[in-house]
């Protein structure tokens, strides 16, 4: 009678644990979905100083978009960089979309007179409403 001898069987192991991967996937994804928001902000501004701030009734949140304009004369509107001649065609487009929008200016505050008025009057031949964004001054 023959013995029957059990060999141990050397094969590789086809599959792989992908756990610890997919785990380091949702890690990365919600990182990138808590910063991503803070990121919006791309221009460093050093807006202007205010003792008093008007209050007026609040404006519809939709219907605000952000103008940032830099010290070295770049500029960003909502998100989007933007030279400064192509405003006007911008701000009338947007303002044909939406009759009650909003312009809130976001300006340095050494930039050049000459920069802010070419945005204030772009704003103001769009016929949009103008909201001048400042710090408030705890100077008292």
């Amino acid at each position: 009678m023959r013995r029957s001898r059990f060999r141990a069987q050397t094969h590789a192991l086809a599959e792989l644990n992908i756990t610890p991967l997919l785990d380091l996937v949702f890690v990365l994804l919600i990182i990138f979905m808590i910063t991503t928001p803070l990121m919006e902000q791309q221009l460093p501004v050093d807006l202007p100083k205010a003792s008093t701030t008007l209050t007026s009734t609040p404006p519809d949140p939709k219907s605000i978009l952000t103008l940032t304009l830099a010290k070295d004369g770049s500029a960003i509107l909502g998100s989007n960089k933007i030279n400064l001649n192509q405003l006007t065609p911008l701000l009338a487009q947007r303002k044909a979309r939406d009759p009650e929008l909003v312009v809130s200016l976001r300006a340095d505050s050494s930039l050049p007179y000459e920069t802010i008025f070419r945005a204030l009057e772009s704003v103001r031949t769009a016929g949009a409403r103008l909201d001048l964004a400042n710090t408030p001054d705890t100077r008292k």
